[in-house]
């Protein structure tokens, strides 16, 4: 993900909070399968480089081309051979069709220039004259920078002919082909984006209306240019921005579209280790492949690629990537994104391009120099160990393989609130398979696939979960000392108390999530919802001693009594995440109170809590209510 405007930025933000549990953002103690914390990487999780690798020339992996994101269009021209010297042999041009909702022929501040009158096609034209010398390729990229109306039928006719003159542009001054980020209008892609209507129609008909948009899209793009490849970036999931990835290979199959569709990943930015690299590519061909028709999985098989993107250097200004590599750990990354990259593969330069030219001394704090990194690219080694090149051969075929026992990970689906978002992380095999939440595998990739394509799922009857609490807060929470105070209801349970809170005098109110939801949203309840923590607390009654489990996931951090004690307390920043901790206990005859405070420091607060068997299954004999 780039920051590169500072709407790029805000959404980035926003992505980040949905997207940091995609990518190795595992860990596990004895008694958790894993902590997915927001921006969480621990070393094990792929970012630390694999050891016993060595290093070399594959003939039997011809090399991919390594683009370079990104170059203006005169800088491309002055830098293309020195460039191509370092070990980059395309290009992604930008600074002319910057978003889809301008008129690429008026970017160069002249609307009435269109064609080779236009001075931004001049410059692209001459950039691209000058890499063709170089046998260098260019793509012309262009980004969702600002919302759509998906229903807005009559903006949409501007929208098309705008990507039909975007691609025209590209086609007549010698683009080899196009490449749409499709990143910055993140929050749309959640259905629960604030500028849906579901009064006026379905998430059924949303999808429906996306995926009509992404084909008109598109459609207006080969149209003008049937012989492009076309780029894409960055993975969604199965959050609604991966309909405009599926719709696009099932038009360019439909046509048999000679360049192909090339799919670019950018969550494989900062993690060094190989079999992580290897299995994020499975991971995307086994999402793709699961939601393409057999037509289009035939033609992404035939023409497609997936196109590793790499982020060794520069500023993060959002911190969200992780600790950059050393040249060493990026040498193996590097390595790894040409063997499975079967046709290219890319390194974001953000800030760092004058720095990577000589032409800048700038340092960044914590990183070696960048002119350390640079030898990596321009040798362009992969791994000679056998069985990476076995593997490698098999991921660019992009057939369906299970490579678990291969790489020993794992693709772990889970659901996150505080909307109910199929996530897919990787994990350590041996963890995963050995954890109560493999056995329930099947259903997360079902619930979530529904989800994804806009049916009602009534998750309580997917996965059994207390759904009606009683809610006493906000309290403080101020660089986060709430964790850590017992406030009124950890020192005496008092139904009827009135107690101080942020906002004044407050006392328990009752909650239900809504209608199809497991998930308890608190930053819908209580306002402040930022650097604040609340109370929920309900009654388990049984006829006779029970050993159960308290399955519970929380964002931020928590703690959880079982009648009157310390059951499990979570200190680190983490995810509101299906059965992320399981916590085993033994309730005795009669009723019990379940309490939990859990504390935010900013954006989604709220909790989600499973009281099962040890299989996960509900307890017909354990009665959950909110009366003592």
């Amino acid at each position: 993900m780039r920051a590169s405007s500072s709407l790029g930025k805000k959404l980035l933000r926003s992505l980040i909070t949905v997207a940091s549990v995609l990518v190795c953002c595992t860990a596990f103690t004895q008694d958790s399968l894993y902590r997915p914390g927001r921006n969480h990487y621990p070393k094990f999780a792929g970012k630390q480089a694999e050891p016993g690798i060595t290093y070399g020339k594959v003939p039997a992996l011809p090399l991919p081309r390594t683009i370079l994101y990104s170059v203006a269009p005169t800088a491309l021209t002055n830098d293309a051979e020195k460039l191509v010297q370092m070990g980059f042999n395309a290009f992604f041009i930008t600074g002319v069709a910057s978003e889809w909702s301008t008129d690429v022929w008026g970017a160069d501040g002249e609307p009435w220039t269109i064609g080779r009158s236009d001075k931004n096609w001049q410059l692209v034209r001459k950039a691209n004259e000058r890499c063709k010398q170089l046998h260098a390729e260019t793509f012309l990229t262009l980004a969702f920078s600002h919302p759509f109306d998906w229903f807005d039928d009559l903006a949409w006719q501007k929208i098309e002919n705008n990507f039909r003159q975007y691609a025209l542009f590209a086609k007549t001054s010698g683009c080899t082909g196009v490449a749409i980020d499709i990143e910055y209008i993140g929050e749309q892609y959640s259905f629960e984006w604030e500028g849906y209507d579901y009064k006026a129609y379905s998430r059924e008909d949303l999808v429906k209306q996306i995926r009509k948009r992404a084909r008109q899209i598109a459609v207006a793009v080969f149209d003008a240019f049937p012989e492009a490849k076309f780029l894409t970036f960055p993975e969604q999931y199965y959050h609604l921005g991966t309909w405009f990835h599926i719709e696009w290979i099932e038009e360019a199959a439909k046509r048999n579209a000679p360049g192909g569709v090339h799919f670019c990943t950018e969550y494989t930015y900062r993690r060094p280790n190989i079999r992580y690299m290897f299995a994020h590519a499975w991971l995307n061909n086994h999402i793709l492949q699961s939601l393409l028709t057999p037509q289009a999985r035939e033609y992404w098989m035939n023409k497609c690629s997936i196109a590793e993107g790499l982020w060794p250097f520069g500023e993060d200004p959002d911190d969200g990537h992780g600790v950059a590599p050393t040249p060493a750990e990026f040498r193996q990354a590097f390595a790894a994104s040409l063997m499975a990259s079967s046709q290219y593969n890319w390194v974001y330069s953000h800030d760092a391009y004058e720095t990577m030219l000589g032409r800048s001394d700038k340092s960044y704090p914590g990183q070696p120099p960048v002119s350390e990194y640079l030898p990596v690219i321009r040798e362009r080694l992969m791994a000679t160990n056998d069985d990476y090149v076995r593997m490698a051969q098999d991921l660019r075929s992009l057939k369906p393989h299970d490579f678990g026992d291969e790489l020993s990970l794992a693709l772990a689906p889970g659901l996150i609130g505080p909307h109910q978002s199929l996530v897919v992380e990787i994990m350590p095999k041996n963890v995963y398979d050995a954890s109560p939440i493999a056995a329930e595998r099947n259903a997360m990739w079902q619930a979530g696939e529904r989800v994804f394509k806009g049916e009602a799922v009534d998750m309580p009857a997917v996965f059994p979960a207390q759904t009606a609490w009683l809610l006493l807060g906000p309290f403080a929470n101020k660089n986060k000392q709430g964790f850590s105070t017992p406030f009124p209801p950890e020192q005496r349970l008092d139904l009827n108390a009135e107690v101080d809170c942020l906002n004044g005098k407050a006392r328990w109110t009752e909650y239900h999530c809504p209608p199809g939801s497991v998930m308890v949203n608190l930053a819908k309840q209580f306002q402040p919802s930022d650097e604040v923590c609340a109370y929920a607390l309900c009654y388990a009654t049984t006829e006779r001693p029970l050993e159960v489990q308290l399955r519970v996931g929380g964002n931020d951090n928590w703690k959880l009594w079982v009648g009157g004690k310390l059951a499990r307390e979570w200190p680190d920043p983490g995810r509101i995440y299906l059965d992320c901790e399981t916590v085993p206990v033994s309730l005795p005859a009669g009723t019990t109170p379940i309490l939990l405070k859990v504390c935010n420091n900013t954006r989604d607060w709220g909790f989600v809590l499973r009281i099962t068997d040890e299989h996960g299954k509900p307890l017909p004999k354990l009665k959950l209510g909110l009366k003592p």
